[in-house]
């Protein structure tokens, strides 16, 4: 450590102890080193005591992979590109020892005063691990489970010069599982308590590594002798409650841990406090003791209610806790939580199950989460920008798929922010846990159904995340596995031991399609279908009551394509099957509808016109289930919302964070106060799933050439009670205009304010979607205006006697000419009609300012120059 960061540390911990011992963190995520284990010939007292030399060490990412060190080193070509993933060993071929690795980091602490203890934290590694510090094992038995926290009290351990180095040696998971192109492998990944899906998916390569390292934060803490573990708020909110009125009472009910790390019995008091109320319990505590305290129910007059997306405000309270012995705090935690109760029940009649929130029904409206990326990069703002992208589509809720990750705290703040709830799998799939036959798989059926190999492992796995994760009021259920359940004995334990005993507020699922969320009329597993349709196929056949995955295509913009291949493997697909690099990234087919917009001339027409049919597709898949809200209907996640690596199939936005027509068609098709075309039988249909009544609408339908002439106009008026729908009109066949033409519909509150907006192209024939390409060169006009910082008004005008059909707005550097990534448009992909104007809200605040200065907007029309322009 330099000495001058050295002093500011001490400085600061200086402080924090200057009056009583109060618990200060220091998060280790710099200065780490990392070597192979096979090129290091002595063990762990060695390595860690202070004159052992480093040669030839790495610099290491931590938290991170192997996969992810070597990568920052350049010792491995980018698998994000191209075939470069081949390229890199995969463990089931060179084995475990190849990415078995050492890390070590030297730290160093202020002298501590008596009493006071260091604790050595991790937040996950994977998979296996065995610690040393100051040539000494810290760890008594080794670490196994990906999921699993550890907490070590490394006061014994500590040098008294100040300077300590600790090395962590990680091994991967045992089996890793052999890369043979079925659904994580040959399923052997699924022995362990392990993510699924690093072997490779269908719509992912495998990961060489299996994500082998310290993935996760690693920090100390230093306390008082007593430590305050796990607190926990329940909230109960009793009644139906409105958002935005004033509230009856809520209560709450405060646990937390306690550790004893001395060898003296410690006595004291525990203080909440939550705003100006304060609660106090004394406290005996024996040494090497962990004991429980629950403080008395509390009341919290006229509380703020937490609600999800779309229907009222995410308000936040903290929990703060210490733990007081005289004068002095020997340890604080501090936690938020938001006010809310959720409850849920299985609708008879039309099959699927009802969540609500404060007793609102909420119609389910969101997707399905992977991993933010494949190299486990996680980051605060990373996730901050991803959620925030499905709030910004009107989505209310995020599964959090059972092949992968127990999603980190920094995702469930993100989630707490948006106000998006959240279900959350835990580490069992149908592919791998043996619900089907496979050849694909090494074991047998029945075999692959006991996975995990160490069922202990797995519960303790589950109890320690759930402490981790149950304050978050996103979290909105626990499901125990993808599409099958988990071994008859953990899933008896999870339901009747550990999720009363360690949440008691959420409702567990056994699996993603069980008959408790859906009752399946259908056939199959239960979700799907997953490849491009018909929009009208979304109003016409039925789908499962409450659709826990079904998806369709997503390939991203042309600017992304360049980023994941070489120019010469830029050619579109033929006969909708891709060259060896597309079909290496997972590339599903379009059909026929990318052709029915014309002739394909190239990569960058075929990017152009694929976003017209993401953007169909989203729409018109949830606007169908709007169409059969609680009628036939009581909720649709989508397969999938991202990718954590550059797949060609099922998302919203790329990995780089560049949105796609998607995200907007859905975003339109997902606005709770909604104006839509039924395509089935093309009636106007007015969705209201907010908490209250729309009274004294108006319901406004334009017809529109191709060319943007204006021939017919109609209106109606509308009330609809809350959350529910109700058709207000329908389309004028014999004023509707010859081949293909627009409809644009909008909504109007009772002061003529525009509450929601919808512009549909349409045909008598496929052939007709060919005319776009007959539609004239336009140039846009537009100019901007800074609201605040890092906040922008753009506004766009069609000065031309043409329609500017479906134009992309984009941010790019002027000097590098790469985009900017991510922005956050309040619309994009938008069409204007002759001397039509609008203003959309860009949002760069993140974005530095001397990176603002450098930003150029380009707006690019499906017909037409593209317009570039200063903020």
């Amino acid at each position: 450590m330099k000495p001058k960061r050295f002093f500011t540390l001490l400085l600061l911990i200086g402080l924090a102890f200057s009056s009583f011992a109060q618990k200060s963190e220091i998060i280790l995520n710099s200065n780490w080193k990392a070597k192979r284990a096979g090129e290091v010939t002595v063990d762990g007292t060695i390595i860690s005591s202070s004159d052992f030399k480093l040669f030839d060490w790495l610099d290491a990412t931590v938290p991170g992979t192997v996969l992810t060190t070597l990568l920052n080193n350049n010792k491995v070509p980018d698998p994000f590109f191209g075939m470069n993933n081949e390229l890199i060993p995969d463990i089931y071929e060179v084995g475990s020892e190849y990415y078995t690795f050492w890390f070590l980091n030297n730290f160093e602490l202020p002298p501590l005063k008596p009493g006071q203890q260091v604790w050595l934290k991790f937040r996950g590694i994977n998979y296996s691990a065995n610690i040393f510090l100051n040539g000494k094992r810290v760890n008594t038995d080794t670490h196994r489970g990906m999921f699993l926290r550890q907490k070590y009290l490394i006061t014994p351990f500590l040098n008294e010069s100040g300077t300590n180095r600790l090395t962590v040696i990680v091994e991967p998971p045992n089996p890793v599982g052999e890369a043979n192109g079925g659904q994580g492998g040959d399923g052997t990944i699924a022995r362990s308590v392990t993510q699924q899906y690093t072997p490779g998916w269908d719509w992912v390569c495998s990961v060489p590594d299996r994500n082998t390292g310290i993935w996760d934060q690693v920090a100390l803490e230093i306390t008082g002798s007593v430590d305050i573990r796990n607190p926990f708020v329940r909230s109960r909110v009793p009644g139906k409650r409105l958002p935005g009125e004033k509230q009856k009472p809520a209560f709450l009910n405060i646990s937390t841990e306690l550790f004893n790390a001395s060898n003296t019995k410690q006595e004291g008091v525990l203080i909440a406090h939550i705003g100006d109320q304060k609660s106090e319990q004394k406290v005996s505590i024996n040494p090497g003791e962990i004991t429980e305290i629950t403080f008395p129910e509390i009341k919290i007059n006229s509380p703020k209610l937490w609600w999800p997306n779309g229907m009222g405000e995410q308000n936040l309270y903290n929990l703060k806790l210490e733990f007081k012995q005289n004068t002095s705090i020997s340890d604080t935690e501090s936690t938020d939580f938001g006010v809310r109760e959720t409850t849920d029940y299985f609708d008879k009649e039309v099959g699927g199950r009802v969540f609500l929130v404060n007793g609102q029904k909420v119609f389910i409206k969101g997707g399905n989460w992977i991993s933010s990326d494949l190299l486990l990069r996680h980051t605060p703002e990373r996730y901050d920008a991803e959620v925030r992208m499905h709030a910004q589509m009107n989505m209310n809720m995020i599964r959090v798929w059972g092949g992968s990750i127990t999603e980190r705290p920094e995702f469930y703040n993100a989630c707490d922010k948006y106000g998006i709830l959240v279900w959350q799998d835990l580490w069992i799939t149908g592919d791998c846990n043996g619900c089907w036959l496979d050849p694909r798989k090494k074991e047998s059926q029945e075999r692959r159904r006991s996975y995990p190999d160490d069922h202990s492992l797995f519960i303790a796995s589950i109890i320690d995340q759930i402490k981790m994760l149950r304050n978050h009021p996103s979290l909105y259920l626990w499901c125990g596995g993808n599409e099958f359940p988990p071994p008859d004995n953990i899933n008896a334990k999870l339901e009747n031991e550990v999720m009363p005993e360690y949440d008691g507020t959420r409702f567990y699922v056994n699996y993603s399609t069980s008959d408790s969320i859906e009752r399946n009329t259908i056939g199959g597993v239960g979700d799907g279908p997953y490849g491009i349709q018909d929009p009208k196929r979304f109003f016409v056949v039925q789908s499962f009551p409450f659709n826990p995955e079904l998806g369709s295509v997503g390939v991203p913009n042309v600017e992304t394509m360049r980023k994941m291949m070489d120019e010469k493997d830029l050619t579109p697909p033929r006969r909708d099957r891709g060259n060896p690099v597309w079909q290496y990234h997972k590339y599903i087919g379009y059909g026929d509808h990318i052709e029915n917009f014309g002739e394909i001339k190239g990569i960058d027409d075929f990017c152009k016109k694929a976003q017209v049919v993401n953007y169909e597709q989203y729409r018109a898949l949830q606007e169908g289930f709007n169409a059969g809200m609680w009628d036939k209907y009581t909720g649709m996640l989508v397969w999938k919302n991202q990718n954590p690596w550059t797949a060609l199939r099922g998302q919203f936005y790329d990995v780089y964070l560049d949105q796609n027509g998607g995200l907007y068609g859905y975003q339109h098709g997902a606005k709770p106060l909604h104006i839509q075309l039924n395509l089935n039988d093309s009636a106007f249909c007015v969705v209201n799933q907010t908490a209250y009544d729309a009274e004294s609408l108006k319901v406004g339908a334009t017809y529109f050439n191709l060319h943007g002439q204006q021939v017919h106009q109609e209106e109606f008026n509308a009330s609809v009670a809350a959350n529910s729908y109700q058709i207000e009109g329908k389309v004028n066949a014999a004023r509707k205009p010859e081949g293909l033409w627009f409809l644009r519909l909008k909504l109007l509150d009772k002061e003529g304010k525009r509450v929601d907006e919808n512009l549909y192209w349409l045909t008598g024939s496929q052939e007709d979607f060919k005319q776009l390409e007959s539609l004239k060169s336009v140039q846009l006009q537009g100019n901007t205006t800074a609201k605040s910082a890092g906040k922008i008004a753009l506004s766009i005008k069609n000065t031309d006697n043409e329609t500017a059909f479906f134009t992309r707005i984009k941010c790019t550097n002027k000097t590098t000419g790469e985009m900017v990534l991510p922005v956050f448009y309040s619309d994009n992909y938008i069409t204007l009609f002759p001397e039509e104007s609008t203003e959309i809200e860009i949002d760069l605040s993140h974005v530095c300012t001397e990176e603002l200065q450098n930003i150029e907007l380009q707006l690019e029309p499906w017909n037409g120059e593209i317009t570039k322009m200063k903020l």
